[in-house]
């Protein structure tokens, strides 16, 4: 049941506006009354004390009662509609029975009328006040398709009839009541509930229609009558009499004072008329002493219009001192003084001789530009005078303007600081260009000096070498050389180290091999691996390497092999398959493989392919010995590494070729894979799996036509694919066999001292090569990869920060976002653009399940706020690893470039927290659509989820709520709130959806957006047509706990600090429950055993079904304080079919409707009333048995019929 208001009134005899000083005026003295409804009693109280009055009365709460009880005589406590009044009061009569806004209140007023002929002394009256029902500002509000109730005032919650002055004269006189007299009680708009609505607002006849009206501005009316049928006819004619022509006005402010000092006990306010064309403020000062005097003038309380004719300043004396006219040549001195939210306008054609001022707020001001000697003098004395001359039309096109130019003025705001920052940018980089150009300049000179330095060193030593080959002893020594150098080619020493005999397959070791056959029967076209779209996704010619450098004379493609038939049979089909211009020899090495199949077929193989060598060990001896064996092969060959599980197409040797000689100090060269930690691609250092529509053959394509002769450096080379130059391996030596037993760490160990040794490593951008990867040698790396590991660490102690750094820098990432920028322009599908914030949660769940759905229909890309002003955009895919990062403003515009480059065609927001505002811009700059998902409130509201400062629900009481709300906590932007939803509102009215995932979140937005194309669809995550769980429960034993569970990160509005006190409450009490937290709270909190509350930390979405049906809670309970759109968590306890306990707000009413084993609970709930609230569950449904009702069903709005016809399946691409 709703609780009753208790009316708080006063007494007020000076105040105008005051309902009970009126009734008390008709109340003489010494009366005998009866106060009907008398609520607290404050008219008896009066009546009692200061006119002597006895009074009886009667009031609806024993609290009201209370208050009143030591002023009335009798009094009782009684609903007026059910107590016999005249057996209760029986024997007595009064001489006024008052009705103090009571019949309003009633269902059926006409029996108090009836009661009261038998109460009233012959000469007696009734005296009621009763609110109207035509007052223009419940009409106003009527207009613009608002109907509000409120706790008081015209549209009480309580009141359940309403009356105008027709009604009211028709209700007594038809009861036989004759009006002595009916007077009323009037109220400005702007002192009204309803002082938010702004008169010009409406176009200015109906303006004029509606304050014409009779009571346009009567709030209440004030009625005095006795029992008398004969008089009812004659007089209800006269009391129909129209009241004179109301209108509406504004408040006008004048502050004086010290500059920087203005306060309210400085001020003067006047009221001005709304639709006067000619009115004259005159606001009369007294006298202020201060050194720097000034005038502020606050021209209105509203946005709106006005015509400013003149401006006069007159002293103590009527003497003219100052005037400002339209035809001053600096207008308003706005260059000069300080002014807010006041914009110039031309003149209109209805006033040639006016400025036209343009308010954009209720808080307008000017600092009139009055010279201060002058304004000092003036106010030296009292009574100086300031004139004001202006007029105030009524046209909705004003207020249309107001905001349009407000929006404008915003653009001009944004568009100059930008301009400033450009300014600033401009004036850093010319001076760092002066900065460099000049020490460019010193550099040179310096060079220049060395230079000559150094070829004057030049000669000397030429001079002193040729002196020397001049003598005697050196021609002497060269003789000695020559001799040397023929007695060592006699002895024929060799050049590497010495590798065991090779034994040949099928071959005797005096005996060459016979040519065998040169078609290897498995490579057959029929036979060779395909992919359904790899001819789609086919690249242009690859473009013929530029080699730079001298080059061994061949290539040795080294393949140790020692399990897996399927990954070796596929690496070797591919090696013979490609195509090849530089000589190579293709040498496989069994590492004594355990698996007989792979020996034989290896053995068949070599039978059939001439350009492969089969050398086989006698015994495992791991990766290192073995590919040391074929690097000490051939002595002057180049060699490249390759793991048994690759594959490799077209002319990709070539391409790692040439770019081992493009730079002579290229020591190791490493294609991209999919499989390569700091080589890997898609995705950096991950494991990835082929893009879809690609096989190795057409993403090599892609690599060679996207990237042809390009490279970046890396630290260390990646063992799967390893191209070493011969001068390379002769300067650093073979692989460490001694440090790094059977394999890992052993190429990183190479490469480092080829570091030493002035060597680069490259990455070849232009070469793909696909890598399984962890089959080649069989067991476990784990053990050895923690001891190679800490080897490299002893031996390379700086090979870790190299490695850091390169993750940090990644330098190839542009060249990763080349190839799936043209993957994105291969794949002919309609590209969308998600905006989001970067805080994670439910919007980027929703995020991501949209771009999954959207996978064969569309590709999707992220863009989120970094700090430092920077964006993100990535490519949201799990075969991509897009990623490039852009500051705004400075980078926007090559961020619109890059996302025409990707072609953008539809933008979809999500949030816009933490981005700049100037982003809501960027569909407009596209020419592209626009949709909007609203995952919270940010748009209508700045805190996000309509919370107060405790975190609760504020239940939404209006402008003045969110002004105050606003101070405390102010807007990212630190705008008003009138100005924050003007620029959300024209950026969602311009959307082509604004998307809603619940009915209520709709229905909220719709009242702060009207305009907006608000569509209701429920997230992807339960489709439409899912048949959902039936619900479990479970009985538990009488001496059993209740086990509570709460899911997810519960935050302060989401409950966190009700979650804490129920667990305290529950320990206290020594109560059967038990609060399970699966997730993590907002801020540390007490535990078991402290308290009734187990953490289980966070967890993966995707593991939270399994979670739920491994710890079996008995029910589940959202103890939200605010009105959530949707709720993820909700969707797995549905999806659970576990019992729910929910908050009646937001989505849960209408997620949860008619659900059984749920119950639906005021979100205001104290933590006791929670608690005794489980207490009551626990042993009715949980150990009694008791079957529950279903939840309550979620009542449905009329506009709710237009939220039910989208969906992403039909209308989200159409």
């Amino acid at each position: 049941m709703t609780p009753h208001h208790t009316y708080i009134r006063s007494m007020d005899q000076q105040e105008g506006l005051n309902s009970l000083s009126a009734l008390a005026d008709q109340v003489p003295e010494n009366s005998k009354v009866l106060d009907l409804g008398c609520g607290a009693g404050v008219l008896g109280q009066f009546l009692a004390l200061q006119k002597k009055c006895t009074v009886d009365g009667v009031t609806l709460s024993q609290h009201e009662a209370a208050l009143a009880r030591p002023h009335y005589r009798d009094l009782l406590v009684a609903d007026l509609e059910g107590i016999n009044l005249a057996q209760a009061f029986a024997g007595r009569q009064y001489d006024r029975i008052i009705c103090a806004d009571v019949l309003e209140h009633l269902r059926n007023p006409e029996q108090i009328l009836d009661a009261c002929h038998s109460l009233l002394a012959p000469k007696g009256e009734l005296l009621a006040s009763i609110p109207n029902a035509s007052y223009s500002g419940l009409l106003l509000e009527l207009m613009q398709g608002e109907f509000r109730y409120r706790t008081e005032g015209l549209l009480d919650r309580t009141h359940l009839r309403f009356f105008t002055r027709h009604s009211l004269i028709r209700f007594f006189t038809e009861k036989g009541w004759a009006i002595n007299a009916l007077s009323t009680i009037k109220r400005p708009l702007d002192d009204s509930e309803f002082k938010a609505i702004h008169p010009d607002s409406l176009p200015p006849a109906v303006i004029r229609y509606l304050l014409a009206l009779p009571d346009a501005l009567t709030y209440q009316f004030i009625c005095t009558t006795r029992p008398d049928t004969d008089a009812c006819a004659q007089q209800t004619t006269a009391l129909l009499e129209h009241n004179a022509e109301a209108h509406p006005s504004f408040s006008s402010d004048l502050y004086w004072g010290e500059q920087g000092q203005l306060n309210e006990s400085c001020k003067h306010t006047l009221r001005g008329r709304i639709g006067q064309y000619h009115q004259n403020l005159r606001f009369e000062l007294p006298a202020c002493n201060t050194l720097q005097p000034v005038l502020r003038w606050d021209p209105a309380d509203r946005p709106g219009f006005l015509h400013l004719y003149q401006i006069h300043l007159y002293d103590h004396q009527g003497q003219l001192r100052w005037a400002w006219t339209p035809q001053k040549s600096t207008p308003l001195g706005l260059s000069s003084t300080p002014c807010s939210n006041i914009h110039l306008q031309p003149a209109s054609a209805t006033a040639p001789n006016a400025m036209l001022l343009l308010l954009t707020s209720d808080d307008p001001w000017w600092q009139l530009p009055i010279p201060p000697d002058v304004l000092r003098q003036c106010l030296a004395s009292a009574g100086c005078v300031l004139d004001i001359e202006l007029g105030w039309p009524m046209s909705a096109d004003y207020a249309a303007l107001s905001q349009s130019t407000h929006a404008m003025q915003a653009d001009l705001t944004r568009a100059d600081q930008e301009i400033q920052h450009w300014q600033h940018q401009y004036a850093t980089q010319t001076h760092a260009l002066h900065t460099t150009e000049h020490h460019l300049q010193q550099e040179i000179q310096h060079q220049l000096r060395i230079s000559t330095h150094l070829r004057t060193l030049l000669e000397d030593h030429q001079h002193y070498i040729h002196s020397i080959e001049a003598s005697r002893s050196y021609r002497a020594m060269q003789k000695l050389g020559r001799i040397k150098q023929r007695l060592l080619n006699s002895q024929h020493l060799p050049t590497a180290p010495a590798a065991p005999a090779e034994p040949m397959v099928n071959a005797a070791p005096s005996a060459p091999v016979p040519p065998p056959p040169t078609i290897v029967p498995e490579l057959s076209p029929s036979n060779a691996p395909t992919t359904p779209d790899t001819a789609d996704c086919a690249a242009p010619a690859i473009p013929t390497p530029a080699i730079t450098a001298t080059a061994a004379e061949a290539i040795d493609i080294i393949i140790p092999v020692y399990r897996g038939l399927d990954d070796t049979r596929r690496c070797l089909q591919s090696v013979l398959q490609a195509s090849y211009a530089q000589p190579h020899h293709i040498i496989v090495i069994n590492d004594a493989s355990p698996e007989p199949a792979l020996a034989q077929w290896l053995r068949e193989l070599a039978q059939q392919e001439p350009r492969l060598t089969l050398l086989e060990n006698e015994s495992n001896l791991g990766f290192v010995a073995t590919v040391n064996r074929g690097m000490a092969l051939h002595p002057t060959h180049d060699v490249l590494l390759l793991n048994s599980d690759t594959e490799v197409a077209n002319n990709w040797l070539d391409r790692l070729h040439a770019t081992a000689y493009r730079d002579a100090a290229t020591g190791t060269v490493t294609p991209l894979s999919n499989n390569a930690t700091i080589c890997s691609y898609p995705r950096f250092c991950a494991n990835n799996d082929l893009p879809p529509g690609f096989d190795t053959s057409s993403l090599d394509h892609l690599c060679a036509s996207t990237h042809p002769n390009a490279s970046a450096v890396i630290p260390t080379a990646v063992g799967f694919c390893m191209y070493i130059r011969r001068d390379c391996l002769n300067q650093t030596g073979l692989f460490d066999t001694e440090n790094f037993g059977k394999g890992y760490g052993e190429e990183n160990d190479f490469c480092m001292r080829a570091h030493y040794l002035g060597w680069n490593h490259q990455l070849a951008l232009d070469t793909f090569v696909l890598h399984t990867g962890g089959v080649s040698f069989g067991e476990s790396k784990t053990p050895r990869e923690e001891a190679a590991y800490a080897t490299l660490q002893r031996l390379h102690p700086e090979y870790d920060a190299l490695v850091q750094a390169h993750l940090q820098t990644n330098p190839a990432q542009a060249a990763r976002n080349a190839l799936d920028e043209a993957r994105l322009r291969l794949s002919n599908l309609p590209c969308i653009l998600m905006v989001t914030h970067s805080l994670g949660g439910g919007t980027l769940r929703h995020v991501h399940e949209l771009a999954q759905w959207l996978t064969p229909r569309a590709n999707t890309l992220t863009l989120i706020p970094l700090p430092e002003h920077m964006l993100r955009l990535q490519w949201l895919n799990p075969t991509a690893g897009y990623t490039e990062d852009f500051h705004w403003p400075n980078d926007a515009i090559a961020l619109r470039t890059k996302l025409q480059q990707l072609g953008v065609k539809h933008i979809h927001y999500h949030h816009l927290l933490g981005l700049n505002p100037g982003l809501m811009q960027l569909p407009l700059e596209l020419g592209t659509t626009y949709d909007f998902t609203a995952h919270d409130y940010y748009s209508a509201c700045p805190q996000v989820t309509m919370t107060l400062a405790d975190h609760r629900y504020c239940e939404e009481q209006g402008p003045q709520q969110c002004s105050a709300c606003l101070a405390q906590r102010p807007a990212p932007t630190e705008e008003s709130i009138e100005d924050w939803r003007m620029r959300h509102r024209h950026f969602l009215a311009q959307a082509r959806y604004v998307l809603t995932p619940s009915r209520d979140t709709a229905r909220r937005l719709q009242r702060y957006f009207p305009q907006a194309a608000i569509r209701f669809v429920p997230h992807l995550d339960i489709p439409q047509n899912q048949e959902l769980p039936p619900q479990k429960h479970r009985r538990i034993a009488p001496d059993g706990h209740l086990r509570i569970f709460i899911l997810g990160g519960v935050s302060a509005n989401k409950g966190g600090e009700v979650m804490q006190a129920v667990a305290q409450a529950a320990t206290r009490h020594r109560a059967p429950l038990e609060l399970h937290l699966l997730g993590y709270p907002h801020r540390p909190m007490p535990t078991q055993p402290h308290t009734s509350l187990t953490v289980h930390g966070p967890y993966n979405d995707a593991d939270l079904a399994l979670l739920l049906e491994r710890l079996q809670p008995d029910l589940i309970w959202f103890p939200a304080l605010w009105p959530e759109t949707y709720s993820y968590t909700l969707s797995a306890a549905i999806l659970a079919g576990v019992p729910i306990v929910a908050p009646n707000l937001g989505a849960f009413t209408e997620r949860l409707s008619q659900r059984p084993w749920t119950w639906l609970e005021p979100w205001n709930t104290t933590p006791d009333d929670w608690l005794n609230l489980f207490l009551n569950l626990r042993q009715r449904y949980f150990i009694d048995g008791q079957i529950p009702p279903p939840a309550p069903a979620a009542p449905l709005h009329a506009t709710d019929t237009n939220l039910l016809t989208w969906s992403y399946e039909k209308d989200y691409l159409a």
